[in-house]
């Protein structure tokens, strides 16, 4: 899980560095795939780590029923 807790970051920053310093030209409709494919991701990184923590919580949660 920390793996992919680890690739979404990686990625979201590899974008946000390919938007600050273009390795090309890219065409308007291009780069506004590319700030909502970033916040797509920046949204699931969010979501993954409140889920995460809920996961980890239930895990090592006792019951005595």
């Amino acid at each position: 899980m920390l793996n992919f807790k680890e690739y979404l970051k990686q990625n979201i920053q590899d974008n946000h560095i390919e938007m600050l310093m273009p390795s090309r030209d890219y065409t308007e409709n291009e780069l506004l795939y590319m700030r909502g494919y970033t916040q797509a991701l920046e949204d699931m990184y969010d979501d993954y780590n409140g889920e995460l923590d809920e996961i980890k919580r239930q895990k090592y949660e006792f019951s005595l029923n």
